[in-house]
Parts: structure tokens; sequence; C-alpha cells
């Protein structure tokens, strides 16, 4: 979607060190998602260093699946796991009133797949949610 809107960007790990991008005209960050569950021994965060970065520049941040969980664990949200693992077409319905350019051209309501095993139970402090399963 970023790069249909003509946007340049560039894929990284979520382990990458803050040193490789701090030399960078950072804009955004995607935090995507990922099969792991934020509490899992030996589940991949992002080091304080970039986070430390994203304060500093102001850098917006936009998580989705893993990435929102790992935002909300980091922040003061909560996740928890949900009753069974869930898997394939879902509905997002996007958030009255958001007027996120993430959203533009798209349908109130839109389908895109999941597969997760954990839930966001509290956003943390600050957040602002755009979107959410219908």
């Amino acid at each position: 979607r970023v790069r249909e809107m003509n946007v340049y960007c560039e894929l990284y790990s979520c382990l990458v060190p803050a040193s490789e991008l701090a030399p960078h005209n950072i804009t955004a960050i995607i935090l995507s998602g990922g099969p792991n569950s934020v509490y899992e021994e030996g589940a991949p965060h992002v080091s304080p260093e970039i986070w430390t970065l994203i304060k500093e520049r102001s850098i917006p941040v936009l998580g989705i699946c893993y990435g929102m969980q790992e935002l909300a664990h980091v922040f003061g949200g909560k996740v928890a796991p949900g009753l069974e693992r869930e898997y394939g077409k879902a509905m997002v319905n996007r958030i009255e009133g958001c007027d996120s350019k993430l959203f533009e051209g798209l349908p109130e309501e839109f389908q895109m797949w999941m597969s997760h095993g954990d839930k966001l139970h509290k956003v943390p402090e600050g957040f602002k949610k755009v979107g959410e399963l219908a």
C-alpha cells in the first residue's frame, strides 16, 4: 500500500541496529507482522536505541499485527493470548473519524488476511487506533 502511494520505502529486520538507521532521513516506520508472541522466549524485539531514535526525531510508527503487539508491549498496553489461534479472511473497519492517508481510496470496511494467537486488549496511553476487526 505504501508503494502504491508512490512512497519510497526500505525493508529492515526489527533487529536492525539504530546505528544503521541513524544516517537516513526516516519519515515513518511500519512494524509489520510475524509468527511470534511478544511474550515468547526468543521473540524478536525492537532495541531500546531504536525507540530512542524514534522519540528524538518524532518519527511516526504504524504497528500491524506483531508490530502493534510490540508497541503495546513496550509502551504499557496489554497483549494477551486469544482463546484460540485465528487464521483466514477477516474484515477490517477503519475507526470512525480516522483521516489517515493509509486508508485513502478504501471503503470503510475492507478485507485482509489474518493469522494470530495474541490479541490487543488495551491500547497504550497516547497511541491512536486507526482500524480494527469488524
